[in-house]
């Protein structure tokens, strides 16, 4: 069946429905549309469509219908109620359903079709407006290989290549709602994210453009967070993506999750945000700018009000040239973290010694070609870099001063500096460098938490988020570098402005967002096995399209291991999120999706799998008879 054959009813012209008829029209399409909305009739007339003054009019003597209309009660409306579009159609045509729908909905919708010999298709659609207008969508459909094949040539037309996409995900219609409802799982709580997070950085006193040009090299990146954020910085006027939307969309997710009696606390948070927001009169609003929400709590505004390149100048990061190459650096925790990082130093031609209060953990990292010593201070003698790697700030106190001020800073030179890579609180790094200070030898802290995990610091493409003074970064620059550039991803090493603590003000934010894409990633797929889906099938969607994050792509195949590595303990991320939480409680700040998935990872140490890998959060759902790890 040729395109200029294809005769095509369209129903609902919102911000992706005009687009999508549109699209039709230019390429080649004959378009019968309606829409209650008589301005965006218009526009679409203007293109060449025809228009039509109720549904049924638009429905007469096509092939294809689509429908783009907003919830499940228009869809039912529409083709069995007023609308009386399922008594026009004419039996061997084919409705393609593109609104986010429950599955269950249309299941019935199907069957009451069929009896009439008509065909549905149910195609959830992602990608925007602008995508929409351009015939470059992303479309997951399913339905009998009748209806596919009666609305091919329309499902082709609007995905595309090389943007676009069409999958055939089922043989039922249900199936790619499925999939739909599994990916707003992730996009409803990634959008929330992206504003909870900016807002956090924001009150801390962080450069928003800055934060964001961080995060995206970090492990708290999202394809939400890349997308929306620029919307929140410097937004063009031009609506994208109606909070209503989402707010439907998420609501449809909880509805489901209650009908199966499925636990979805992350979804829950999320929607209770965007309920509020539209309480709050944002319902017209993009969804990236539920920022706006989070300022009523007394944060400065994320919008730029300046130039392009006036505010490109007041987000850049110090310029830092290194000052020398130090004669030796001492590695303090040679764990999953600090091996790797003491080896990348190594490789970059440093003379690297490192030392672990665990004999195993010693002498795995000489058996990978490193040097060990026994005693700390033995090591610290005539370093003039010293990385440490413990997991608290109290930690990090007691090797650098023990008792009665004989640590390693005891035995260092004057003027060494220590690189803390570790995730502490802002005001503690402060309160290190103040103690440093009193002892009277200029030596100085380079507060630096890192990001990435093992695999990252085994080559030395770790994000760092490097603060402190000058002095200090030039003389640890090449020690940084080692630890995040070899890979050759320059972008990877922040010389963060503010002094001492601003470093780990950006790994505040970015532990947030980590940690919320970690437990909407568990729940995500626990919904998924509880729904009887291929978790290949689903990873394969979410991975490549607007719900993907790092920590999705990292994290999932280690939830769905009979017994995953350790490469990130499920205390540290509790020990993290408690800072998080602290802080922003400081600055009454209230982070809604942080504390729920705070509330995750507490249960899951709790159970007992503190010091196993994070993922194991994917094992809550085990009590209520949802496994997605592998058999053991």
């Amino acid at each position: 069946m040729s395109a200029s054959k294809v005769n095509v009813g369209w129903i609902g012209l919102g911000a992706m429905g005009s687009g999508m008829a549109a699209s039709l029209v230019e390429q080649g399409f004959p378009v019968r549309a309606f829409d209650v909305w008589k301005p965006s009739l218009e526009a679409v007339v203007k293109v060449g469509a025809t228009a039509c003054a109720t549904p049924a009019e638009a429905a007469k003597d096509v092939q294809v219908l689509g429908l783009m209309v907003v919830n499940a009660v228009q869809v039912e409306d529409v083709l069995f109620g007023t609308g009386e579009v399922a008594s026009v159609l004419k039996p061997g045509s084919s409705i393609i359903c593109f609104s986010t729908v429950p599955p269950s909905f249309l299941v019935t919708v199907q069957k009451r079709l069929e009896a009439l010999g008509i065909g549905l298709c149910d195609s959830p659609v992602s990608g925007g407006s602008t995508r929409a207008a351009a015939g470059t969508l992303t479309v997951m459909t399913s339905g009998t290989s009748a209806s596919i094949e009666g609305a091919l040539t329309v499902l082709e037309a609007l995905t595309r290549k090389p943007e676009g996409n069409l999958s055939v995900v089922g043989t039922s219609c249900g199936d790619a709602s499925n999939f739909k409802l599994i990916n707003q799982v992730f996009c409803a709580a990634h959008i929330a994210a992206t504003s909870e997070g900016m807002a956090f950085g924001a009150k801390m006193g962080l450069n928003p453009r800055m934060l964001y040009n961080i995060i995206r090299t970090a492990a708290g990146d999202s394809f939400m967070f890349g997308h929306r954020v620029p919307w929140q910085l410097r937004h063009d006027g031009v609506p994208k993506s109606a909070m209503s939307i989402i707010a439907k969309d998420s609501g449809i997710v909880n509805d489901e999750a209650r009908l199966m009696g499925f636990p979805a606390p992350m979804s829950a948070a999320a929607e209770q945000l965007f309920i509020s927001a539209m309480g709050a009169g944002m319902a017209r609003e993009d969804d990236g700018l539920l920022i706006k929400h989070y300022e009523r709590f007394g944060g400065p505004k994320v919008a730029e009000t300046g130039t392009e390149e006036e505010e490109a100048e007041k987000a850049k990061e110090l310029s830092v040239t290194p000052s020398g190459k130090p004669e030796k650096v001492l590695f303090v925790g040679l764990g999953a973290m600090g091996k790797g990082m003491a080896l990348s130093v190594q490789k970059a031609g440093h003379k690297v010694v490192g030392v672990d209060i665990s004999e195993q953990t010693a002498e795995a990292y000489r058996a990978a070609g490193g040097e060990t010593v026994k005693d700390v201070k033995e090591g610290a003698a005539g370093a003039d870099v010293v990385v440490l790697m413990p997991n608290t700030a109290a930690q990090a106190e007691s090797i650098m001063f023990g008792t009665e001020n004989n640590g390693i800073c005891s035995v260092m030179p004057e003027g060494a500096v220590i690189i803390l890579g570790s995730t502490i609180a802002p005001s503690s790094a402060v309160n290190l460098q103040k103690l440093l200070d009193a002892y009277g030898k200029g030596q100085q802290l380079v507060d630096a938490p890192v990001s990435g995990g093992p695999s990252r610091g085994d080559i030395g493409d770790l994000a760092i988020m490097a603060s402190g003074s000058d002095a200090a970064l030039a003389k640890a620059c090449s020690v940084l570098q080692a630890m995040s550039t070899q890979a050759g991803n320059t972008v990877n090493l922040h010389f963060i402005p503010g002094g001492v603590g601003s470093g780990n003000k950006v790994k505040a934010v970015n532990q947030l967002l980590a940690c919320i894409h970690m437990a909407t990633a568990a729940e995500a797929l626990a919904f998924s096995v509880k729904k009887g889906m291929d978790l290949d099938a689903v990873m394969s969607v979410i991975l490549s399209g607007a719900a993907y994050s790092y920590v999705a792509k990292d994290r999932v195949p280690r939830m769905r291991m009979a017994k995953a590595p350790v490469f990130s303990a499920t205390d540290t991320l509790v020990k993290d999120l408690d800072i998080v939480l602290t802080e922003a409680r400081k600055l009454s700040l209230p982070l809604f999706l942080g504390a729920a998935a705070y509330q995750q990872f507490v249960a899951a140490q709790a159970a007992g799998w503190g010091r196993e890998d994070d993922s194991s959060l994917s094992r809550l759902w085990e009590r209520y008879g949802i496994r997605i790890r592998a058999a053991e």
